[in-house]
């Protein structure tokens, strides 16, 4: 079966976008209401991509439409990272902080939030599953250590104990003043903890170091394997 040019140009974009915001096969297919075969035969060129689906494509990835129509390798070294944090936390006042002390950090951020632990440990169980996943896998996780139906440690265990899920970070947020509790979430391999305690100015700090760490002073594990990806048979 022979590809047209212009489709497996296409495809490859599409392809682009979805790896650039971390999205397996099945997220995008799900946003885009077809089957994950159905979008791997776009993303191959197989299938010709309709210009209304190029529409809908620039909405779901938030890019402008002439992005699909501009040379390939001249796009990809203008296309600005997307970190995707996901913050575990039951308190909307505290999400409402985090959100706005994080607004303005200079760096792209896709938040997403996840209310309750028990449906942390469901989110974290269908990553890398067969069922239809609507959130991105997160670059960083921000996780709350007081969370209904489950405690906070034992989703950072269970994140923990997940061979493709424990080399992301998790930084602890919790306004206890117990060392235990910062002691526990240490032995069970968190990156940080930040105690929400502080005055809105102290907190924002906090939050933009360890932000500033884990996207300028060290390479995220999503981008660990990209740049490896990327250099395998070049040297």
């Amino acid at each position: 079966m022979s590809v047209d040019y212009k489709d497996e140009i296409l495809g490859k974009k599409v392809s682009f976008f979805r790896r650039k915001m971390n999205w397996p096969l099945k997220t995008l297919a799900a946003n885009l209401e077809v089957s994950i075969q159905q979008l791997q035969r776009y993303e191959k060129g197989i299938n010709k991509i309709s210009a209304t689906m190029v529409y809908q494509l620039s909405k779901i990835f938030k890019v402008d439409l002439q992005c699909f129509f501009e040379d390939f390798e001249e796009h990809t070294e203008q296309v600005e990272e997307v970190y995707n944090i996901l913050l575990v936390e039951d308190n909307t006042s505290d999400e409402f902080l985090l959100r706005k002390a994080l607004s303005d950090f200079p760096k792209k951020l896709h938040i997403f939030t996840i209310n309750d632990g028990q449906a942390a440990l469901n989110f974290f169980n269908d990553i890398g599953q067969d069922t239809v996943q609507t959130l991105p896998v997160p670059d960083l996780i921000f996780l709350d250590l007081h969370l209904p139906t489950v405690r906070g440690l034992d989703v950072l265990k269970d994140i923990k104990r997940r061979t493709h899920l424990r080399e992301i970070p998790v930084i602890v947020l919790s306004s206890s003043l117990n060392t235990d509790d910062r002691a526990a979430a240490y032995n069970l391999q968190a990156s940080g903890f930040i105690r929400k305690s502080f005055t809105y100015k102290e907190f924002k700090d906090q939050l933009y170091k360890a932000m500033a760490y884990w996207t300028d002073a060290v390479d995220l594990p999503r981008f660990v394997e990209h740049h490896a990806h990327n250099s395998v048979g070049h040297p």
